[in-house]
């Protein structure tokens, strides 16, 4: 059935919330043209009782109730910005069944409840749109949706955060350690207080997930992605990676697509210094995508800020109010999804890839000779040995010891491990071993 007018409901009036009514207020003309509808903002509604100021001609009512959005027969698309995983799961699944269209910037919701979500979406007929999920204001959604439709996706990675980005480079240029960095980017407004979602690499977990179960038709469970973050990264591995080795150290979201099986990681990653994501400043995001017809695909830009969140959320909006106009919303659904598709995860010690190994020993004869006798064990190939005289200023700068650094070729995670965790019980070494991945080889 046509319609007349589009009306909106929002919920979550936070940074993002606020973003998207003003979009809708006062940018309406030149989104109703790309629509081809009349849309009406008719409801807002945030549980701290912060009303959207209102602008131009319309004035949305307000609520505390998000069931007051969703109950109401006459909205036709909601707008869930509230976050996390509940009140926002029960919300959704309600809009849904009652043949609302939801648009959802929730990569942790969609991570965790992708199947419950999509089926969810499939039964009712009605459509989940989540651009902003992923990467703020770039379209990687869309492109992977429906730009790269006729691609079987092979590989994706990508920086993913922008709290960690904007870390690292502080890291990286200004050579300040973890802890000052973290600060830096609290006092620039790019980390929250509580940080330990962007550090400890559950947000670029989460949208690695989405990514991926967006590619595959499959679902890749949020516990099936390997995640380290980047809280105990030492800006010695990262100055010495760069001086030394002429490789950025930055953490990237990698997963590979087979036929039937699948691996997906986050952690920090060592790549060459002319690789593209090497000058990835500040808070931008950038993501590749391989098809096996398309090849690279490259997406860039901010991944996070009120405008370019809301710029996504509102594109979402403006493309479900197309389709309500036009009586056509909900007859082909936007995601593919079939639950009897299921990829195997391939274990992460099973993975292969090069290392970065730095050890921090006593300054004796015939060290190196242990180390690499132990590699060896684990049929760990060396690449290169790089030993930093303490006299250094990089030498000097590790504390308890002379510094060793051991790249491998390519070698399998659990080989690797273990042999490190051998080379730690030895008595000259002084210190837990750095381990680091490498991909040079994008």
């Amino acid at each position: 059935m046509k319609k007349d007018v589009v009306n909106i409901g929002l919920v979550g009036c936070g940074t993002v919330g606020l973003g998207v009514a003003k979009l809708l207020q006062t940018n309406l003309p030149v989104l109703e043209s790309k629509a081809g509808a009349k849309m009406r903002l008719l409801w807002t509604c945030d549980k701290y009782g912060k009303p959207v100021p209102p602008r131009g001609v319309q004035k949305p009512r307000f609520t505390r109730d998000w069931r007051d959005v969703v109950n109401d027969p006459h909205v036709d698309i909601v707008v869930e910005l509230i976050g996390g995983y509940e009140p926002a799961r029960t919300l959704v699944l309600a809009a849904l069944k009652s043949r609302k269209h939801v648009a959802t910037a929730n990569k942790a919701l969609l991570a965790k409840y992708w199947g419950e979500m999509s089926v969810a979406a499939q039964q009712s007929g009605a459509l989940l749109y989540f651009e902003a999920a992923v990467g703020g204001g770039i379209p990687v959604i869309q492109g992977i949706n429906e730009g790269l439709a006729a691609n079987r996706i092979e590989k994706i990675y990508g920086i993913l955060n922008g709290t960690t980005n904007y870390i690292l480079g502080r890291m990286t240029e200004d050579g300040m350690d973890f802890a000052a960095a973290l600060k830096g980017a609290q006092e620039a407004g790019f980390a929250e207080a509580d940080p330990t979602f962007d550090i400890e690499g559950i947000d670029a977990a989460h949208k690695l997930a989405v990514l991926a179960s967006l590619a595959s038709g499959a679902w890749i469970r949020l516990e099936d992605v390997t995640r380290e973050g980047i809280s105990s990264l030492d800006v010695w591995d990262v100055h010495f990676a760069r001086e030394r080795l002429g490789m950025v150290t930055k953490l990237l979201g990698i997963v590979e697509l087979g036929k039937d099986r699948f691996s997906a990681r986050v952690h920090p990653t060592l790549i060459p210094g002319t690789h593209p994501f090497a000058n990835v400043p500040r808070e931008y995001n950038a993501i590749f995508v391989h098809g096996d017809a398309a090849g690279d695909v490259m997406f860039y830009g901010k991944g996070a800020g009120q405008m370019a969140a809301s710029s996504a959320v509102v594109s979402d909006v403006i493309y479900l109010a197309r389709q309500v106009a036009n009586g056509t919303a909900g007859q082909i659904p936007y995601v593919t999804y079939n639950p009897a598709v299921q990829l195997k995860p391939i274990p992460f010690d099973q993975l292969q890839c090069r290392h970065y190994l730095r050890f921090t020993t006593v300054d004796r004869p015939g060290v190196l000779a242990q180390i690499t006798r132990f590699l060896a064990r684990q049929k760990v190939s060396i690449s290169s040995v790089h030993q930093e005289d303490t006299e250094s200023a990089l030498g000097a700068a590790v504390r308890g010891g002379v510094p060793i650094v051991v790249l491998t070729h390519k070698a399998p995670e659990g080989r690797v491990r273990e042999a490190a965790r051998n080379i730690d019980r030895l008595a000259v070494v002084r210190r837990k071993t750095v381990h680091l991945r490498i991909e040079d080889s994008f």
